[in-house]
């Protein structure tokens, strides 16, 4: 009979383990924060001159490339919204950053951690390529074009939808399902998405070197190597609204020479790799206490 402590457990010996033989070292970033990211983004908790609690563990830990060229932290989370059987409002993510590497480098990685804990064996899908057999649009060598348009009417949606939401609800919809008694390694994406700080792939047009995986529909880990130019950066992250404080904080470590801008991150939710290995969707099952 599954005990998903010792599941958890063994998982998370089994990462530190990996990372530490991969020159990693462990390290501990705020879990509040000062940043306010905006309505809904973090939940606020009520300390002098006001703190916020970490949705997410980057980019606070990008700048710790200050002191070592490969970091990783496992750590609690938190979100503002409802729970349900896949999202719970406190959750543990691995997250790590390496200095100097490039993409295929955080795609090996990424296998070496977590292809040993899965069920079945990863496939890689491009999501650009789904898109010119669909739209008949290459975003190696064309731009977006009308492609937001005729993605929302795709799907039933208004023109006025952000493209940001259509192609949320595009993978959803079209890929995700894909991934129900599989995993998918989902590459490719294209620009205008909800992770502007991904490198625009070298040689293209609006292509970005990022990638997610998804195992019976549920996405477990998602990773980038960082984009180096800052001000191409900046205005694809204010295109998405999604430019925030923190972010100027790295980047102003970036421009003085502290941290390099050249460099790969990659988030794992513990929770959602136990269920997708042991098949359980309730992320309840691997929290490890009451909720007091």
């Amino acid at each position: 009979m599954l005990n998903p402590v010792v599941m958890k457990s063994d998982l998370l010996f089994s990462l530190r383990d990996t990372l530490r033989s991969e020159s990693f070292v462990e390290v501990v970033t705020p879990t509040l924060r000062k940043a306010d990211l905006g309505p809904g983004r973090r939940v606020p908790v009520d300390l002098e001159e006001g703190r916020f609690l970490r949705a997410m563990i980057g980019p606070a830990l990008r700048v710790v490339l200050e002191h070592h060229r490969r970091v990783f932290e496992i750590g609690p989370c938190f979100r503002p919204e409802k729970p349900d059987d896949l999202h719970a409002p406190e959750f543990q993510m691995l997250d790590l950053y390496a200095a100097g590497e490039d993409f295929e480098f955080l795609f090996a990685l990424a296998e070496r951690l977590v292809t040993p804990h899965l069920r079945y064996a990863p496939q890689r899908v491009s999501v650009s390529g789904h898109i010119r057999d669909l739209f008949g649009i290459d975003l190696h060598r064309e731009p977006l074009g009308d492609l937001p348009v005729q993605m929302a009417a795709h799907l039933n949606l208004g023109a006025e939808v952000p493209f940001k939401t259509v192609l949320g609800q595009f993978i959803e919809r079209e890929l995700e399902t894909q991934s129900e008694g599989a995993a998918l390694l989902l590459t490719e994406y294209p620009v205008g998405g909800d992770e502007p700080c991904a490198r625009l792939s070298p040689g293209t047009v609006a292509v970005l070197n990022r990638f997610e995986l998804l195992v019976d529909g549920v996405e477990v880990i998602h990773g980038y190597e960082d984009e180096p130019d800052g001000a191409a950066f900046a205005q694809r992250a204010r295109a998405v609204d999604l430019y925030d404080d923190e972010q100027a904080l790295a980047w102003q470590a970036i421009n003085a020479g502290r941290v390099p801008a050249t460099s790969v991150g990659l988030g794992i939710g513990i929770e959602r790799l136990c269920m997708a290995a042991s098949g359980i969707k309730d992320i309840t099952v691997f929290q490890q206490s009451t909720q007091f």
